[in-house]
């Protein structure tokens, strides 16, 4: 049982991790600035973004955020866009789709959901062990 406790945790760290590195943003032209915690500064190629962090185009510029999942987005110029951990294309907002095929993707709920019931049967099968081992050793209760 240890062992399918450490695989799920392993599994939920893993989409975790995953998160850490959302999306690539890529001046196309202009100024491009991104906040990662510590104030806005320009960048001059791309660049690495997490779940949080937030990009301004210049009036000028333009550039292409890119999820991990395949997902472009056009940033336009004076465009402010905060990353987030799903990419648009996944959670159905209005991004600009690559590939047909995305508007038929749910994995991300049956993940979530599968990660949910996972942990809902550790936990039920935790507290099933434990009341069995309260149990032992005790003689079974009176009948009236």
């Amino acid at each position: 049982m240890r062992g399918f406790c450490a695989a799920v945790c392993f599994g939920c760290s893993l989409l975790a991790a995953t998160a850490c590195r959302a999306a690539t943003v890529e001046p196309l032209h202009g100024q491009i600035s991104i906040n990662q915690g510590q104030g806005f500064h320009q960048i001059d190629g791309a660049a690495e973004l997490k779940a949080g962090d937030s990009v301004i185009v210049s009036p000028g510029g333009t550039a292409t955020v890119s999820y991990a999942d395949g997902c472009n987005v056009d940033l336009k110029p004076g465009a402010v866009m905060v990353i987030a951990a799903l990419s648009p294309c996944t959670s159905g907002s209005y991004a600009q789709e690559q590939d047909s095929n995305w508007q038929n993707h749910d994995d991300t709920k049956w993940i979530v959901g599968g990660v949910l019931l996972a942990a809902g049967g550790v936990l039920a099968y935790e507290i099933y062990q434990s009341t069995q081992n309260n149990h032992q050793g005790q003689p079974p209760p009176a009948s009236p």
